[in-house]
């Protein structure tokens, strides 16, 4: 590992730190059924020439449903918003174009291999409140994609990002950024109107 990637990690552990009471409540509301369309979280840490980002959202936000693919067209779907997570251009565009990339994380759904279970046709057939109950519970726990991106770059990171990914992805409304940068660190809201994330 090279002192580079120690420094972003030892950054990414203050990030996770910042972060741990509104993520564990973001964990509790969906467990509860609270889940907020529209809205995405962005963790952004810059060190040095090095940046790592975290993006989370719902899974409507990107594919415009929260259940099993019915269709070849949602199936479709489905592929291309993985593969458009693989990369970062959705995000940011070319923004971090002179920079190498990986993509250590990507989570995604799994509630198509639930609807496919046995648990599922007993749930069809049954109509009592505890199995409603549990299905509930279940198909909330695997409604979220996922991803993180890191990037080696070759000389400092921007001061500001245009964040593109309202572009891309219309069903996001708001995304709630944590960010540090060097010794700062700060939150912000953007928009589809206000989409530029400063660090001034």
């Amino acid at each position: 590992m090279t002192p580079a990637n120690k420094r972003l990690l030892a950054a990414s552990g203050i990030l996770l730190e910042l972060t741990a009471m509104p993520l564990q409540k973001s964990v509790i509301a969906q467990e509860l059924g609270s889940h907020v369309h529209g809205l995405t979280e962005l963790n952004l840490v810059i060190a040095n020439q090095n940046v790592q980002i975290e993006f989370i959202s719902p899974a409507i936000n990107l594919l415009g449903f929260e259940r099993a693919s019915n269709s070849p067209e949602e199936n479709k779907l489905f592929n291309e918003v993985l593969e458009d997570l693989q990369a970062a251009e959705w995000l940011l565009s070319d923004q971090l174009e002179d920079c190498q990339m990986s993509t250590p994380v990507l989570e995604a759904p799994e509630f198509g291999s639930h609807e496919m279970s046995e648990g599922h046709e007993e749930h069809e057939h049954e109509h009592g409140e505890h199995e409603h109950e549990d299905h509930e519970h279940v198909t909330g726990d695997h409604a979220d994609f996922r991803v993180q991106y890191l990037f080696d770059c070759r000389s400092a990171p921007p001061n500001n990002f245009t964040v593109t990914a309202f572009d891309r992805f219309v069903g996001i409304e708001e995304i709630s950024v944590r960010w540090i940068v060097g010794r700062q660190q700060g939150a912000s809201n953007l928009t589809p109107s206000n989409a530029t994330l400063s660090f001034d």
